[in-house]
């Protein structure tokens, strides 16, 4: 007995919206974000030129403050207000910190608001940081006010390769990604001493270390530490292949919360960006983003926050020019742009340029879902129809 017309429609308008659905799974559909060139040193084309803008790296903002770049490559931070077109330039002067070069230089950074926490003395005021940098070279830079940055001496562990920075909910502890050896995180209470925790604490999982991976990054997102895991040593990091890299979520007390991805066959590969999506970043909204920092593999891959499981991948343009892509952070409105705006920086051409870019949803178009449910409206509206004529 052959089908209704009205059924064959139905199924074939259902088969062409699933069709489509399955078509665009696994990655993000083209189009569906737009990025934006922001700065950059004069390498790629961008809306803003700042010379001094070198492998920027970490990235950090108050509530309404522009944001801070940490520039490896010349050994500054740049203050860019994005909430303009083009971005300005801030004209404080930027904190000079420790001479630049291969093994020196700023990486993370982060935002204190607490005035009582990360004490520094600056010209015989008793100021309280407010920006706090990790530098390859195993010290603490922090920045109160003025044109120069106050260095930690008390923080400086020899031996230590800090790549990451990150700072807890009250801001009274920082956790420094060392990437030195086997790596580890260490942590420094408010006045800039390393805090003793339990033997365990922020231990690198078995799991992860049976597969020769080190602590890359850390970054502390809603009261819950995430470390980010990669090879050992940069030559390592910038030839990292899918699935060396691994993320794993903590408490701010160190104790192990779960083993997020772990997989030899994830599309991890060297990552070092963390981000939580908003409710507003279009098909990865409320998503895990995290970015590669591998030069053949540098994108943002968007995962299950609570499983794990890869979403899609966001591609980067570097302009063919790859290096390694760092910081991932969303605005807050005010200088430092919109809370739906993805901004990340990245040190094209093997680190010895830079870009500080944004990726903001595109307008969608009908999508394959909205599709199906046209084709699946339709048909029950027709049949309600088709009953009330019989």
């Amino acid at each position: 007995m052959k089908r209704p017309a009205l059924l064959q429609r139905f199924l074939l308008a259902t088969a062409i919206a699933v069709a489509a659905v399955a078509a665009s799974a696994g990655r993000a559909e083209a189009g569906a974000y737009v990025q934006t060139n922001l700065v950059s040193d004069g390498f790629l084309p961008a809306e803003l030129v700042d010379s001094s803008l070198v492998n920027p790296w970490g990235v950090s903002r108050s509530a309404t403050s522009p944001f801070w770049t940490s520039n490896q490559g010349t050994s500054t931070a740049s203050l860019f207000n994005v909430s303009v077109t083009p971005p300005v330039k801030n004209p404080t002067v930027a904190p000079n910190i420790p001479p630049g070069g291969v093994t020196v230089g700023p990486t993370g950074q982060v935002n204190n608001g607490n005035m009582s926490s990360f004490l520094v003395g600056n010209g015989g005021d008793n100021m309280f940081a407010h920006f706090i940098f990790a530098n390859l070279n195993g010290t603490i830079s922090a920045w109160d006010t003025g044109p120069m940055a106050f260095i930690q001496p008390a923080a400086t562990i020899p031996g230590a390769v800090y790549t990451g920075l990150a700072i807890n909910s009250a801001q009274t502890l920082l956790y420094a990604a060392n990437d030195a050896g086997t790596g580890s995180i260490i942590v420094f209470g408010s006045t800039f001493v390393p805090v003793p925790l339990s033997p365990t604490a922020f231990a690198t999982p078995a799991a992860i270390s049976a597969r020769g991976l080190v602590p890359f990054n850390v970054q502390d997102i809603g009261g819950q530490v995430y470390v980010t895991y990669a090879p050992s040593g940069r030559p390592a990091q910038q030839n990292a292949t899918l699935g060396q890299g691994a993320v794993a979520i903590f408490d701010e007390s160190g104790n192990l919360v779960k083993i997020l991805i772990n997989s030899a066959t994830s599309d991890l590969a060297a990552p070092w960006g963390v981000a939580l999506a908003p409710a507003g970043f279009g098909m990865f909204s409320d998503d895990l983003l995290v970015g590669n920092f591998s030069y053949i593999n540098s994108e943002i891959n968007a995962y299950d926050p609570t499983m794990g499981a890869l979403l899609g991948t966001i591609p980067i343009d570097d302009g063919g020019a790859h290096g390694g892509l760092w910081a991932l952070d969303f605005g807050n409105a005010g200088q430092n742009g919109s809370p739906n705006t993805l901004y990340f920086t990245d040190g094209v051409d093997g680190e010895m340029h830079g870009l500080f870019a944004a990726l903001t949803p595109a307008v969608p178009e009908p999508s394959s879902l909205a599709l199906l449910a046209a084709a699946l409206g339709v048909f029950g509206i027709r049949r309600v129809r088709s009953r009330r004529q019989i």
